[in-house]
């Protein structure tokens, strides 16, 4: 009998696969059932897999990427994390090897805030990376637990997780998913690092579990929304929407969508944390504001210089021992005094353009509707600072992936003469957008410029033509005429279904 999942040949009293793993089927069985591999099922599987290797005792923890276990190496009689890539990610053989790849460079780190990497691998399959096995919690196991921190202990933790991130940026690795989940505290109130440099990007990945979402919106930079390569001011964002999270008991921004909460993250300031509460030292008050700006280049130039600026911070010897003493409290589950926060200001809605049934092309867009979208998104836009827009596109799990595309300027429909100089720049101005749904197409002068958005694209000035369109939609056109340096923010633009009166 061969493996149904591998091909691998399967002896005829074998349970699973020896390649793989996978459940043999019963041969004599009419009807063959798969199962879905749950809990129970996927540890058998990765205690057979990983037998004489290391002897796996339960799973520890489970994210949209990978599963934790403990276990012990056998040939060195230790306690270890065990991480697993989740068997149905269905990585491609390029991202797998990178993926060994940096988690190697990443086994080079010796950091008392970074957790050592002890081994990486693969094996039936399974990628896995064996680290040191940290008794206590995760950062966000306590706030959940727990709500916001006393500032004292905040500040230690971002304290120990920018140090342990900037000696990182130094060695060029980026960690590029910073989040509570990957920030522990152990039981002697220690605070470390994990997962630096090997978080997947969307690209790596072909879902085969329906509704899957890999990475953690809540935490991720603009520019890692946008598609673009995750570098030290990404992480930058991330510890201080973590330093938000801390202080004020929440992230500063959240959505029931994945869309919404890119949106949040491209348009909307962070809420003003002194509403949550008034005992936040301006320094940190100040770092915060600083890495929580939408443009990379706003933020500080290295991570070694956001440290020194928290570490600037004020912090007595006896708030230190308290934060300490907190802290391995915190990591044993024990209970602590809560800190009473205020409500933080509502976020805007979702901004959205009234879309009325299509029309034809030639019938020009009102000066006071664009007036209304403009001040509907005034003062909240976000600058790339450079040239260029984005669009989503939907992936295998039908979440929205922010990619980069970009747009030249269209000539014009006359010939243009030939010139012995060079021809004067275009006046451009931009053009930003969203869509509902994300996979709508959008047109403009009837050349596709996007799917999903399009985000401070340089579009030639002069009266333009604008149609978004998608499968199962009435389509949506409008005539409106581009400035030059101006930017046109038309918000999100909902389309309706045919027959939909509302």
């Amino acid at each position: 009998m061969r493996c149904f999942r591998c091909g691998t040949e399967i002896a005829g009293d074998a349970r699973f696969c020896g390649h793989c793993g996978q459940r043999a089927s019963d041969p004599q069985a009419a009807t063959v059932i798969v199962e879905s591999e749950d809990a129970e099922a996927l540890l058998q599987r990765i205690r057979l897999v990983f037998s004489g290797e290391y002897d796996v005792e339960r799973e520890v923890a489970r994210g949209g990427m990978a599963v934790v276990f403990k276990a012990s190496e056998v040939a060195l009689t230790r306690p270890i994390a065990l991480k697993i890539l989740r068997p149905d990610l269905g990585i491609s053989v390029a991202a797998g090897e990178r993926f060994k790849r940096e988690a190697q460079m990443v086994a080079s780190l010796d950091h008392p805030n970074i957790i050592p990497v002890y081994r990486v691998g693969q094996l039936g399959g399974i990628y896995h990376i064996a680290m040191k096995f940290v008794e206590g919690r995760s950062l966000d196991a306590i706030l959940e637990a727990q709500g916001a921190l006393p500032v004292p202990v905040a500040l230690a933790v971002l304290r120990a997780a920018t140090r342990g991130i900037a000696f990182a940026h130094d060695r060029d690795i980026v960690h590029r998913d910073v989040k509570g989940a990957n920030i522990l505290v152990d039981t002697d109130g220690r605070v470390m690092v994990s997962d630096f440099g090997v978080a997947l990007r969307a690209t790596d990945v072909t879902l085969t579990a329906a509704g899957t979402v890999i990475g953690t919106p809540a935490f991720m930079s603009p520019e890692q929304c946008a598609g673009r390569r995750a570098g030290p001011q990404s992480d930058q964002y991330s510890l201080g929407v973590v330093a938000f999270q801390m202080l004020a008991g929440a992230a500063p921004f959240a959505s029931d969508t994945l869309a919404g909460m890119m949106q949040h993250h491209f348009f909307t300031p962070p809420p003003d944390i002194r509403a949550a509460r008034d005992d936040i030292p301006q320094g940190l008050l100040e770092v915060i504001e600083r890495t929580l700006t939408k443009d990379p280049t706003r933020r500080f130039n290295s991570t070694r210089e956001m440290l020194g600026a928290v570490e600037a911070i004020p912090f007595p010897e006896a708030a230190r021992l308290e934060s300490e003493r907190l802290l391995r409290a915190l990591a044993r589950g024990q209970a602590t005094p809560r800190i009473h926060t205020g409500a933080l200001p509502p976020l805007p809605d979702a901004p959205t353009l009234p879309v009325v049934p299509a029309y034809s092309h030639s019938r020009r867009l009102r000066p006071a509707a664009i007036g209304a979208a403009v001040v509907l998104l005034g003062g909240v836009g976000w600058w790339l600072g450079q040239a260029g827009g984005a669009q989503v596109r939907a992936t295998p799990d039908s979440a929205a992936t922010v990619v980069r595309d970009s747009i030249a300027p269209s000539p014009p429909s006359s010939p243009r003469p030939r010139a012995a100089s060079p021809a004067a720049p275009v006046a451009t101005g931009k053009l930003r957008l969203l869509t509902s749904p994300p996979n709508a197409v959008i047109l403009l002068d009837g050349r596709r410029i996007g799917v999903g958005s399009v985000v401070d694209l340089d579009v030639p000035a002069g009266p333009r033509q604008l149609r978004v369109q998608a499968a199962g939609y009435q389509p949506w056109d409008t005539t409106f005429t581009v400035e030059s340096g101006t930017t046109h923010i038309l918000g999100r633009i909902v389309l309706r279904v045919p027959g939909d009166g509302g």
